[in-house]
Parts: structure tokens; sequence; C-alpha cells
């Protein structure tokens, strides 16, 4: 999410030793040296720990030019607002969970978890002001993060028909679906935001459900806006849009720097 590029990783794997779960392990290990593999990397080994509660990830090396790193807080105002990944992979997980997802819904999720957020050279040579990744405080608290570091006094406008969702989320929600991690982002972020719409509970907390390898959350030039959609789009990234803008703050004094329409 910085416009880095990665060299070499190294597993660090957390795994009970129980007879009868290693081919869990070998399932683990290979999904991860395919990532790998597909991102350009070397996998250079690893540690493993035995843990009775599995954990993994990777310990990455890359390199990046220091005059082309993309910060996550230096939106411009104007900026365009691109999401590349729909959004609801928390609420699948938690069906899934409760035994009520459906094949084709985790299916989706899955599809999007495990495609890279890995983004060409022609899109990093469009006037990318800011990027981030949408993982666990949801898109409204990376959005927070993006406009509050930022130093300077802006805000953003969200519209609620154009945040790109996996489908069938809804359902899930009505069916009480929703993590405790939704619920928490939502205590801790919904001070922020202003509705400037009637949303229903299951648009808005779709806003703060936490994403696993959730999509990249852009700020660009608006005259760059349709070209990187496009490219994006001949990436996989079917479901990019472009869901606001980057508005400079008229009112100082008003704490809800999201304004969601």
């Amino acid at each position: 999410a910085m416009g880095g590029r990665p060299l070499m990783a190294l597993n660090i794997v957390c795994f009970p030793e129980e007879e009868g779960k290693y081919h869990l392990l070998d399932m683990i290990l290979q999904g991860g040296a395919d990532k790998v593999a597909e991102a350009g990397a070397l996998l250079a080994g690893g540690h493993s720990v035995n843990d009775k509660e599995p954990k993994y990830g990777l310990a990455v090396v890359g390199l990046v030019d220091p005059n082309k790193v993309i910060y996550n807080n230096t939106p411009e105002e104007g900026d365009a607002l691109i999401l590349t990944k729909p959004l609801g992979v928390g609420i699948v997980s938690t069906a899934l969970k409760g035994e009520i997802a459906e094949e084709k819904v985790v299916n989706e999720a899955i599809f999007w978890m495990t495609k890279l957020n890995k983004i060409s050279k022609e899109l990093l040579e469009l006037n990318i002001h800011s990027l981030t990744d949408v993982t666990g405080f949801g898109l409204i608290g990376h959005l927070s993060e993006m406009i509050l570091l930022s130093g300077k006094e802006l805000g953003v406008e969200i519209s609620i028909i154009d945040i790109p969702m996996i489908n069938g989320v809804y359902n899930y929600i009505n069916a009480g679906m929703v993590s405790g991690g939704a619920m928490k982002n939502k205590k801790i972020y919904s001070c922020l935001t202003e509705k400037k719409t009637t949303l229903t509970f299951e648009q808005e907390i779709i806003l703060y459900d936490p994403q696993t390898s959730g999509g990249l959350l852009i700020s660009i030039d608006p005259r760059d806006a349709e070209e990187a959609i496009k490219l994006l789009k001949q990436q996989g990234f079917s479901k990019s849009k472009i869901i606001g803008e980057v508005k400079e703050l008229t009112d100082k004094n008003n704490s809800r720097k999201i304004q969601i329409k």
C-alpha cells in the first residue's frame, strides 16, 4: 500500500503438535508460498512455534524508491476516493462460524481475501496522493486515519450507494451475523461521521466491518480516477468503484469529518 516491491519473505507460524493436523499446516504453508511467489518474492524459510492456537504470518523485506513512497495520510482537496475490493468479509466470516453462510457467498469472500493488493506500474504512475489498505478498523476507521493525520483542514463525502459489497451480506446482518469488531469500530469512529441521508443498520454497519485482506483505499487526482478504475478492472479488481471525494472542511469546529450521503 506504499508502492513498494517485495523481495524476500520468512514464514512465522504457530501450530499445535498434534497428530492428524499436520496436513492443515501443509495447506497453510503452501498457500503462503503460492502468494509469495505470485507477488514476485522469494520465500527463504521461517520459524515455527508449538502453540495450541494456530497463527500464521510473513515477515517481508522489500524495496521502495524513497522519492515515490505513497503515504496513508496525504490526501489532497478535490481527490476522488476509490475502493478496490468489496466490503463484507467480516460479516461472511461471522456467518460461516454461525453455520448459515452460503457456499457461493463464501467463495466470493475467499476470492477477494486471496487476491493480492498488487497494482500495476501504470496505475502507480498516475497522480495517487494517498493510499492505504482497509483491514481491521473497517472503511470508516482507515478513512478517518487518512483524513485526521493529514494535518490539513479536510473532510470527505462518500456515497452509500457506491460502496461495493459482497453479494448477500445484508441478509447475514439481518440474521445477527455482525462481529464484535464491527460494533467496536462503530463505537469508536461513528463520532467522526455525519449522515446526510437515512441509513439502515445494514448500510451503516458494513462501513465498520473489519476486513481480512481488504481492498486498497486510493485518494487520487480526479482527472485520473476513471483511468485508475479502468486499469484496476484490467487487473481483476472488478468491483472497484469511486466511492466519494475529499473536500475542504468548511466548518473547522465540526469534528464530523466524514459525510455519508
